[in-house]
């Protein structure tokens, strides 16, 4: 009789892959493994709980991971409300697959798995198109998301000398400001206005689940690069001023997404023909792109691919069986 494992949150956290230095590496090799064709995905499936534009909905994902254990599985993902500070309202798990005989390998809570590979692919962004000079970053949002976004500022620009961070209603922004600040010489100013935080950001980056665009054209004017993490949050006439848009995927998303920039792409105010390229393109080096400058912005959308959270899924498992953790349950 096989068996497969379970990982709870617990057990995910003690193999490590959530620190962002580690995840960093795994998401990066994923990028790389992507841009071969070596990993691939299928559209998603959505179930949306409202008809509002809320972000409130259930999401499966499938996908295949190469590499040298080869991996098939599927993330399942619900967004909720917002109920409490202290909780996620993103809550997912993975299942894992032997590529090739399809055998059961593991099943895991990857609610943490999913925020810290979105942090990893943000420090990646950050690492290959934020201007070196940056001196002040943005950061929109204060939720699940926006504590890995923060940790991806503080390893990728340790040159910043401030952090601006907005959030609705002002309290959780200072919450996270507080939770951070003693451990970094980095400034954590929490404000009131996201037009206060933009104010002369060299780095913005959005992760917030907001229904209606927040920022426009005059918050991004310093902007040399914008990272979109969230939902649906900044303006067509502020995706305007970008001169390189780059994605980490575009097929994929382009006739799904919730996004911003997908969202103008199907009602025909975003050309498909200003995409620069991909993010995997940039680190495999079969893409140029430079860094932005507040003359030549650069635009960064992050989807959110399955295969990361898949690596990272994969990479947890192997570390699991190595150290003797999780439950083995039969199949």
């Amino acid at each position: 009789m096989s068996e497969l494992i379970w990982l709870s949150q617990a057990d995910v956290a003690q193999t490590g892959v959530c620190r962002l230095e580690e995840t960093v590496k795994i998401v990066e090799e994923a990028f790389r493994l992507f841009d071969r064709g070596e990993a691939f995905l299928v559209p998603e499936t959505s179930l949306h709980m409202t008809a509002d534009g809320q972000d409130q909905a259930c999401y499966a994902l499938p996908a295949y991971v190469g590499g040298e254990v080869p991996v098939c599985g599927v993330k399942w993902t619900a967004h909720g409300p917002a109920l409490r500070a202290d909780l996620s309202r993103i809550h997912a798990a993975v299942i894992l697959n032997d590529a090739a005989g399809g055998r059961p390998l593991a099943m895991m809570n990857s609610t943490d798995i999913g925020a810290a590979r979105t942090g990893a692919v943000t420090a990646l962004a950050l690492k290959h198109l934020a201007p070196l000079h940056a001196r002040k970053a943005a950061l929109c949002g204060a939720g699940g998301q926006a504590e890995r976004q923060l940790l991806a500022l503080l390893l990728a620009l340790p040159q910043l000398e401030e952090i601006a961070i907005w959030s609705r209603g002002n309290e959780r922004n200072k919450r996270l400001a507080a939770l951070y600040q003693e451990s970094t010489s980095v400034r954590l100013r929490p404000v009131s206005r996201a037009e206060e935080a933009a104010a002369d950001a060299d780095v913005i980056i959005a992760a917030t689940s907001a229904p209606e665009p927040y920022l426009t054209a005059e918050c991004v004017r310093s902007a040399s690069l914008y990272c979109h993490i969230g939902f649906h949050e900044i303006c067509r006439e502020a995706v305007d001023a970008f001169s390189y848009i780059v994605a980490d995927t575009w097929e994929e998303a382009k006739n799904v997404s919730g996004q911003s920039l997908f969202r103008y792409y199907r009602d025909g105010s975003f050309s498909e023909a200003r995409l620069t390229g991909t993010l995997g393109g940039i680190i495999s080096g079969r893409l140029q792109v430079p860094r932005g400058t507040p003359e030549k912005k650069v635009y960064f959308d992050s989807f959110g691919l399955p295969i990361f959270d898949l690596s990272v899924a994969r990479a947890a498992w192997l570390r699991a069986k190595k150290l003797g953790l999780g439950t083995p349950i039969p199949w």
